[in-house]
């Protein structure tokens, strides 16, 4: 079951995720959970019915590295 809202694991966290790499990341993060997933757009994922908005940016307390936020609706 997913919280209201989760940080995806992004590995490249010195550059910023383009939607390419951010589209990538939520994909093989929900493929590994067994979670269902839909983009609805490039800042909007639906998972398992339920819609997320999509950040792209700083992780709080990270020291400047980026990183992609799943945040629901």
């Amino acid at each position: 079951m997913l919280k209201k809202a989760f940080w995806v694991p992004y590995e490249d966290s010195t550059h910023y995720p383009t939607v390419t790499k951010t589209m990538e990341a939520i994909s093989k993060y929900c493929e590994g959970s067994g979670e269902s997933y839909t983009f609805i757009t490039d800042d909007e994922v639906e998972i398992n019915g339920k819609r997320y908005e999509i950040y792209r940016g700083y992780e709080n307390g990270s020291r400047g590295n980026y990183g992609i936020k799943c945040k629901e609706k």
